[in-house]
């Protein structure tokens, strides 16, 4: 197993990644909060994620991936101050909570199918309010030893008791002082400091999600639901935490002070973050700026979902990613001559060994993927390799590349077997096979459904079963 390299904000430098206990990996990383529609930006973060996890296991790691959905207590400024998150959606569309939460998370986990991006199996991609009793013990066991207090308005932690005289966060390498929180006194004047922030809010009986709890009716603040997530399922310590750039100043340092105040053990050793996407003018996008870019738009203008993929594939993720219409259009044009290639491949069979020339750019790969995740790196060793396939008519690339589609995640052998299926059939049979591919990968199933009569009444049986779709030639 070669060394691989990450960026740890803990240390501010590129380490070599050691797990605890490897192969196996523990990897938590911070998901959605289900109060709108998930923006392009917020997929990028998905997508990060997606493909740190295909990283490690490339490098032949087992991991454990666990990722939170929060459908409670993430208040509108990113701390105890505003209104939950949740709530003001369901108010404004007059739902429950609850259906608000569920219908935004379908919308997150449809987006992903789009996106090729493997979500974590069951109750490992877990919804806070199915995590109260928890929480709560959790809460307990950091007041029990004294780093957090019962006021009327919340249980708070005792953020200064923890710091000590340094007052300097171990993530952020903020003090107090400069984290200016003193605005906060305002909404919370039980607190013993401003900078204390909520483990457990009452006295809001205005709430529509409460719970019942030894300190009284309530519900949890936002940093502590990633605390107990990750430990129920990881345990105390973990091998990698990772999030936004916006988390490490305020959420992740809260998540730190509280799961090691009640532990006494390191909570995560390698924290890694991405950075965000941006538009045109350099601004960050976000919910909060009002209109902001969906994948729905990008379908509605015919661009494939796995071209924004390989546009993120090909940035560094500790840079800001600029989106425009040009940028995201390369990308739809290397995807397009990775299809191309995939159609003009159909002479390998599965088990085929690939030439031997392609060892070299295994090789590359892999370095430029361990370098710290340098997938634009990657990327420019794949397009390098389809070109030197071209350039010796020898195409006998197709194991090595199914090695890079499965960091990449673009789903380049289905393409293969659907050309190879597709070859048996006049091109407007062709076309129609393909056209169904997508429209069931959109889960457009009234458009496959029209597509299969289509296909159908040209003399072709269709079968369709969980693995995918095959079409054969009624003679």
């Amino acid at each position: 197993m070669k060394p691989f390299y990450i960026y740890n904000t803990l240390s501010r430098k590129i380490e070599e990644f050691r797990p605890l206990d490897p192969p196996a990996v523990s990897y938590y990383s911070c998901g959605p909060t289900v109060y709108l529609p998930q923006h392009l930006g917020n997929m990028r973060s998905a997508l990060f994620v997606d493909t740190l996890r295909r990283a490690l296991e490339f490098n032949g790691y087992a991991v454990r991936h666990v990722m939170n959905v929060t459908d409670v207590g993430h208040m509108t400024s990113d701390e105890d101050a505003g209104e939950d998150k949740i709530e003001k959606t369901a108010r404004a569309e007059g739902k429950t909570p609850r259906e608000v939460a569920d219908f935004y998370l379908a919308m997150y986990r449809r987006d992903c199918q789009r996106l090729n991006i493997k979500l974590p199996p069951g109750e490992l991609l877990c919804r806070a309010t199915d995590h109260i009793p928890e929480m709560q013990a959790l809460i307990q066991r950091i007041l029990d030893r004294g780093f957090a207090y019962v006021a009327k308005s919340a249980v708070y932690f005792d953020v200064e008791k923890y710091r000590g005289p340094s007052r300097i966060g171990r993530l952020s390498r903020q003090s107090l002082d400069e984290q200016q929180a003193a605005q906060r006194l305002e909404h919370s004047p039980d607190k013993k400091s401003p900078h204390d922030f909520a483990l457990w809010m009452l006295d809001q009986p205005a709430h529509l999600m409460q719970w019942p709890s030894p300190w009284g009716l309530g519900y949890p603040g936002w940093h502590i639901e990633c605390s107990a997530m990750a430990m129920k399922y990881l345990g105390e310590t973990i091998d990698i935490h990772s999030g936004g750039t916006d988390h490490i100043p305020i959420h992740h340092e809260n998540e730190i002070a509280q799961s090691e105040s009640a532990t006494g053990k390191p909570f995560a050793r390698y924290f890694v973050h991405h950075a965000f996407l941006v538009g045109k003018e350099g601004a960050k996008i976000s919910k909060r700026a009002g209109k902001f870019p969906l994948l729905d738009d990008l379908i509605a203008a015919n661009i494939d979902p796995m071209a924004f993929r390989l546009f993120c594939f090909g940035a560094k993720y500790r840079s800001e990613l600029a989106f425009s219409d040009e940028t995201l259009g390369a990308a739809q044009t290397n995807l397009e001559y990775l299809h191309e290639f995939a159609r003009n491949s159909r002479g390998q069979s599965a088990d085929q060994a690939d030439s031997a020339w392609t060892a070299d750019f295994e090789e590359r790969f892999r370095t430029a993927l361990n370098d710290d995740l340098n997938t634009p790196q990657a990327l420019a060793v794949v397009l390098e390799m389809i070109r030197e396939a071209y350039r010796r008519d020898d195409k006998r690339v197709w194991q090595t590349l199914r090695k890079f589609d499965a960091v990449m995640g673009l789903d380049l052998e289905s393409k293969l077997a659907l050309a190879q299926a597709a070859s048996e059939f006049p091109p407007e049979v062709s076309r129609l096979i393909e056209e169904r591919a997508r429209a069931r990968k959109e889960r457009n199933f009234a458009l496959a459904d029209e597509l299969r009569k289509q296909i159908e009444a040209r003399g072709c049986e269709v079968k369709d079963s969980r693995e995918g779709s095959t079409y054969v030639p009624r003679h």
